[in-house]
């Protein structure tokens, strides 16, 4: 699996615990609180370090231009929406999740920026058309930024077992 031969484990299981949390809170208070987002900078940085010593690959360009492209589009929304597009506690998330992803590439860092609007964009035009809620009401995106996630961590993932189905040991 990507995940392990990248050295990303112990990452993915902080992103577990954390994305939880994150995902019941946005939903319930449509706020992603910092004490759970800016904890996870240090961590994924440690996460990172430690993928490296793990692995002897450093992908520190690919985590850089992954937060980079994260940060970019998720706070290119919210500057150009004067945060009623995206809310700020997005944009604090995006990095951490976008450097986490870049370490595998900057494809998986793209994929999940991809999926997390897609996955958003249907869901929210799921309710309109449902009239659970008005154009202008507010939509919890942090969920679709952490799905997104792991749906790019899933895919930048092989299978774990050979072309023919039988599982090695």
């Amino acid at each position: 699996m990507a995940i392990v031969a990248a050295g990303l484990l112990p990452l993915a299981l902080a992103w577990a615990v954390a994305g939880a949390m994150l995902v019941v809170v946005d939903i319930r208070e449509h706020r992603l609180p910092d004490a759970i987002v800016l904890r996870m900078y240090p961590v994924v940085l440690a996460g990172l370090v430690l993928a490296g010593a793990l692995t002897g690959s450093w992908q520190w360009p690919g985590a850089v231009l992954g937060a980079a492209l994260w940060t970019g589009a998720i706070g290119g929304v919210w500057a150009l929406t004067r945060g009623r597009g995206m809310g700020f506690g997005d944009v604090k998330l995006a990095p951490a999740l976008g450097a986490s992803l870049g370490w595998l590439g900057a494809d998986a860092a793209m994929l999940g920026l991809v999926a997390a609007w897609t996955l958003g964009g249907c869901w929210a035009l799921a309710l309109l058309l449902a009239r659970r809620v008005r154009r202008r009401d507010a939509i919890a995106f942090g969920p679709f930024l952490i799905l997104g996630f792991w749906l790019a961590l899933a895919l930048a993932a092989p299978a774990p077992w050979p072309a023919g189905g039988a599982v090695v040991a």
